[in-house]
């Protein structure tokens, strides 16, 4: 064969073999939403609140979106590591975070270098479920009240102590919050697991912890702690007896933890649009409700406008939280 005509000949072969390829891609980036699994990423343990979130509502939405959903948990890092593998992946509704107050609002406070920006890096979904917090003494304390608690503080200042899950965690700026709204001194004891944390307070060798309800709520029912204010705005249904800080005599008062869904930033919104009414859907179910109530976990359900909004308000929470604790970002 003459060099042109095979010249000619191959040029031929390779455009078919473009044209072919393009055909079958044309399909592939036309199918429906979704084509293959759902990734979910967490960054806390299994057993964790935002764990059993994840999973609760992964099982369901695998359901209604008939693909499976696989819930991964990337641990260490200071809680962030999900958040971070989210904020980096593709924007095309195939990875998720289920993420909670420390991924979303504290870490941006407190690390320098996170490696994301919770404001611009994602695509809220939907707010998904309350976390309540508490303020706990042992029971043996004198203090029967929050009132109780800062009367004493206010005799003596500085020689009450507070127990936390470590600096820059929730449970320590949480509670800068409250000590900054009553004008109180309290020494910071951090601890780096809850049963340390627990023991101690039981024991009295510390005064007071803000620690999540589901972890604490074992040793109040055993009668080893004493709850003395829910930091929510309202008082919680299972625990009509206990009131809220903002009851106690400090109004406005409002610090709870959540998880919320969000997606990588970019993600198309007719994607984000539905993930987002599913999610919404699948918290308002019944069932759902009841497991995540047996978990700890109060269903909420938010549009994804509503889920920034918080996201946002309570990133000011913490930077404030930051400023009153002295805490130095590291």
């Amino acid at each position: 064969m003459p060099p042109r005509v095979r010249a000619r000949a191959a040029v031929s072969a390779w455009l078919a073999a473009g044209l072919s390829a393009l055909a079958l891609a044309g399909p592939i980036s036309s199918q429906p939403y979704p084509s293959r699994p759902i990734q979910i990423y967490v960054s806390f343990p299994p057993g964790s609140g935002i764990d059993a979130t994840a999973r609760i509502v992964g099982e369901k939405l695998r359901e209604r979106l008939g693909q499976p959903v696989i819930v991964e948990n990337r641990l260490g890092a200071g809680a962030v590591l999900g958040a971070t593998h989210v904020a980096r992946a593709a924007a095309d509704g195939y990875s998720i975070a289920v993420a909670g107050t420390t991924e979303l609002a504290v870490a941006i406070n407190t690390k320098r270098h996170l490696g994301y920006d919770p404001r611009r890096d994602f695509a809220p979904l939907a707010m998904l479920v309350d976390v309540p917090q508490w303020i706990v003494t042992g029971a043996q304390a004198e203090a029967r009240t929050l009132s109780d608690l800062v009367a004493a503080a206010r005799r003596q200042p500085g020689g009450l102590t507070f127990a936390s899950y470590g600096q820059g965690s929730l449970s320590h700026l949480g509670q800068a919050l409250f000590k900054a709204a009553a004008a109180i001194e309290l020494l910071h004891v951090p601890y780096k697991t809850g049963p340390q944390a627990h023991a101690d307070l039981i024991g009295a060798r510390v005064t007071v912890l803000w620690d999540s309800v589901a972890a604490a709520l074992p040793h109040v029912r055993a009668g080893k702690l004493r709850a003395l204010a829910v930091t929510a705005a309202r008082r919680l249904p299972n625990l009509p007896d206990t009131p809220t800080v903002a009851e106690s005599g400090f109004p406005g008062f409002e610090v709870s933890g959540w998880a919320a869904a969000v997606a990588p930033a970019g993600t198309p919104r007719e994607i984000a649009d539905r993930l987002s009414a599913e999610l919404n859907s699948i918290v308002n179910m019944q069932e759902v409700r009841a497991r995540l109530f047996t978990a700890g976990l109060y269903a909420q359900g938010a549009s994804a406008e509503a889920t920034r909004a918080t996201i946002l308000s309570y990133i000011g929470k913490f930077a404030d939280a930051v400023r009153v604790s002295g805490f130095q970002p590291e």
